[in-house]
This record gives structure tokens, sequence and C-alpha cells, in this order.
């Protein structure tokens, strides 16, 4: 699209701009057009910045189509409008709607945007509205009230000149040489299969900010029933639980679940609860991160997929913050909204535990299996997720079926391999001493050993009993 081209209509607070009214824009380009319009609200009023800002809060490494409409903008108006975003955000929304610039803009975009409507729009009344609003408007739940920036800091008692610090939207971190200056620590945790995952971890004065977020906001929205990771009166067993006696078990996992979350996500999440353009973004950098080039040089199973570091380099919810795995679950209500309707369709049961999908039938469900798990790779796609394929496994009734490390046959009960592979490590420990035992170096390896203990106790008391005998005689000195 050449710039020239593009005739901007500014809205006016009635909605009209010179007496025509606005086309009719869908809830998905409207709430990437509030995001794209703060962004270009947010800084240097220049097209370049402008576009840089925008991919940058839309999670894009590219995006074309954003130096056209930051030109556009700039060319129709010098200056940043008085009224901010709420004055861009229907000529932008207008922009993307336009049909000829589809095949134009970023896959990923138009699949976000494409996952952005329907069931969640039911859930989240307040994304698409018609102007960003300058003091938090309604919401269903009973959040922090934050109507200013100066507002957020007060949230997390901090003094106002150092939110912007903490709210990292510029990605600081990415590049910042003292580590003082750092707001995480990083560590790559060895997994079983040999791979390894990036643990970042928030210094204790982010991680006291994240936690004040999530008791005061997130706490107070609930998920999708479906979702059972990471909520209280929620455990794997409860995730497992429905799944008991099916004649088939299906199980998908989500590939790299927090990092492939944008920011653009999270900026809508907090949008959509009500909380203005200005508190959004701040939301948003407080818990997001952009992981610095050199933590990729101590990947300990050898060079890192391109996919996921581009993933970790760019904004994303951090695997080891406290507000996370509340947010990833908000994220990903629109999915699970799908895939519990699918399920219904196929006469089968749903639930998820973080990045763990389960679904469960009986013979109807095992005769549609094929073209179950194609609409359900598809929902995972539109959704801005997507299922790591060689970790699918169908499970039935003849063999051992497991989710979570629980076998599911007829109960809930820890698998007799996790069981022995658990006794065989706290009889090393209790031989050798916990440093011997601990082979894939858990930081907390004493917790992480009553952890487990306690998921053979809540399935088999009795099996937990000896367990714990043995647990005893471990020295600890």
């Amino acid at each position: 699209m050449q710039t020239g081209r593009l005739r901007l209509r500014l809205r006016t607070h009635d909605t009209h701009s010179r007496g025509v009214p606005l086309p009719v824009i869908d809830a998905r380009r409207q709430l990437v057009a509030d995001v794209v319009a703060f962004a270009f609200c947010d800084g240097e009023w220049t097209a370049a910045a402008m576009a840089a800002r925008a991919r940058h809060d839309l999670g894009l490494e590219h995006g074309s189509w954003l130096d056209d409409v930051a030109s556009a903008v700039v060319a129709h108006t010098p200056e940043c409008p008085d009224g901010r975003t709420g004055d861009l955000v229907g000529a932008i929304a207008a922009a993307i709607a336009r049909p000829s610039r589809r095949n134009d803009m970023d896959p990923r975009l138009w699949s976000w945007i494409e996952g952005a409507a329907g069931d969640i729009g039911n859930r989240w009344p307040n994304v698409g509205r018609s102007a960003s609003p300058i003091r938090m408007g309604e919401s269903r739940w009973p959040v922090a009230r934050l109507d200013t920036a100066a507002d957020v800091a007060r949230l997390i008692q901090v003094d106002r000149s150092l939110l912007d610090w903490f709210a990292d939207v510029r990605s600081l971190e990415r590049d910042v040489v003292d580590e003082d200056l750092r707001h995480y620590d990083y560590r790559w945790r060895s997994k079983r299969n040999g791979e390894a995952r990036l643990v970042e971890a928030p210094k204790q004065n982010l991680k006291y900010v994240q936690r004040r977020i999530l008791r005061q906001i997130l706490d107070a929205v609930p998920p999708h029933d479906a979702a059972h990771g990471f909520r209280r009166g929620r455990s794997i067993q409860t995730y497992a639980g429905p799944h008991t006696g099916r004649a088939v078990v299906l199980r998908l996992d989500l590939r790299n679940f927090f990092s492939s979350v944008a920011p653009g996500r999270i900026f809508a999440t907090f949008a959509a609860l009500g909380y203005p353009d200005p508190v959004a973004h701040a939301l948003t950098g407080l818990t997001t991160n952009a992981v610095p080039g050199w933590v990729f040089d101590d990947y300990p199973a050898g060079r890192v997929d391109p996919t996921v570091r581009a993933m970790l380099r760019g904004p994303h919810l951090p695997q080891g913050s406290p507000t996370s795995p509340a947010l990833a679950n908000l994220v990903a209500f629109g999915l699970d909204v799908r895939l519990n309707a699918l399920a219904r369709r196929f006469d089968a049961s749903y639930t998820r535990y973080a990045d763990d999908l389960a679904f469960s039938g009986d013979d109807e469900f095992d005769r549609g299996l094929k073209r179950f798990v194609a609409l359900a790779t598809t929902i995972v796609r539109d959704e801005g997720f997507a299922v790591a394929g060689h970790k699918t496994r169908i499970q039935r009734a003849h063999r051992r079926q497991v989710l979570t490390g629980l076998t599911v046959n007829r109960h809930v009960n820890v698998s007799r391999a996790d069981y022995d592979h658990l006794r065989a490590v706290l009889h090393d420990a209790a031989c050798n001493g916990p440093a011997t035992a601990n082979r894939l170096g858990h930081p907390q390896f004493r917790a992480h050993l009553e952890g487990r203990i306690g998921l053979v106790q809540a399935t088999n008391p009795a099996r937990a009993r000896s367990l714990w005998r043995t647990f005893d005689r471990i020295d600890w000195s």
C-alpha cells in the first residue's frame, strides 16, 4: 500500500469524522489498533520510531505494513494529537481492516488477530472499545483500581521515578551490561530428555513487585474451569481425575508455552480488565522480559533452536516469574473455551495443566480421534500457540494411561516407574548424600523430594510412608 493512498479519518469523540461515520471494525482489529495507537503516541513522533515501538508491543519481528501506517499518520498529523490514542484508533483499525492489505501483513499478526474474537469477546467485554479511556473502566472482577501510571507505582510500592525502570517496556534487560541493573537471574535446567529449559528468575525487588500484581489483580480473575495448573484448590490430581476409566486418553503438549506469549496479548489482557492504556502498558512491562544474548552461550544441550532463541530474545512471559502462570492462564482462556466446546462435540472430557492438554472419551471418541486431533491442532494454532507433535500421545485402556506422571486407567495414582525412580533417588541420597543423588541439579533438592513424596502421599499413602522413612535417613548437614 502506498502511503499517499491511505486516507486517514481521525476520530472525534462522537465517533464521526467530518460528518462521515467510521466503518464498523470488529473486536480483533480494534484490539490491535488500540495497541498500535498507544505505541505510536508513546515516544518520538517519527514514522520509524513509531513503527518500531508498535512492532515491539505486538511482539513482531517484521511487519512492514506498520511503516506504511506510521508514515501515513505522521503525514496527516505532524504532532501526536491531544486525544492521544483515542483519536488514532479508528484510522488505524480501518487501515488494518482493508482486505488488500492482508497478504502484506505478518502471518503471525493475522493468526493472532483471527484468534482474538469470538468467545474471548464474551469473556472480555472491554476488548474492541471505541476509544482508549482516560480512566479505568468498569471491570467484572474485583481488581485493584488503577487510573494512571502513578497509581501503578503506588500499587507496587515504588517511587514514580522508578516505575519506568521496573517496567522495562524498551527491553533494556536484553542489552544492559551492568549486572546490578538487571532484573532477572538466568539458569538452564536440564530435563530428562536431554534438553534444557531456561528459568528467568526475577530478582528480589522485581519479584516483590510481581507478587503485588498477582495478589491485587490477577488472583481476582478466574481462568477457564478446564485450567488446573497454578490455581488454588487445583492440582495435577484434579487435572488427571476426569480422565480415569476411559477407553482412550489423548495428550497434547503446547510448545514453548510461556515464551510464545507476546506482549501484545498481555497488554490486551490488562486492557480487557478495564485498565487505560498507560496502566496496561506499565503492567505489561512489569510482567514481560527479553533475554540477553550471552545467556544462550551457556545452553547445556548444544545450540539453541533459532525459533526458541528469537522468542526468548523478544519480550515474552518469563518462566520463573510469579505472574507468568496466571497471565498465561488468562491468555489461554479462548483456547480453553474452544477446546472444551470441541471435546463436548465428540462426547469427550478436556482439562489443561499449563502446557499439557488432556482429552478422554469412550469408543465414539476413539473412532473420530484422527479428525479430532486435526481440529484441536488447528484451534491451538488459531489461538497463537503450537502443538509439539512429537509429544502427542494416544493411550488406550489396554495399556498404561499416564498424565503428568499419574496413571489414570482405574484411578489416579503415581506410575510404578516414577515411584521406583523416586525410591532409588531417595536411597542414593540416604547412602551417598544429597549432592551425589541430585544428578539433575535441582536448586532446592530437599523441597523437590518433599514435593514428589507429597504427590505419592496424595494418591497412595501406604507407598508414601516407606518413602518418608528413607527420606528421614538423609543427612542434610
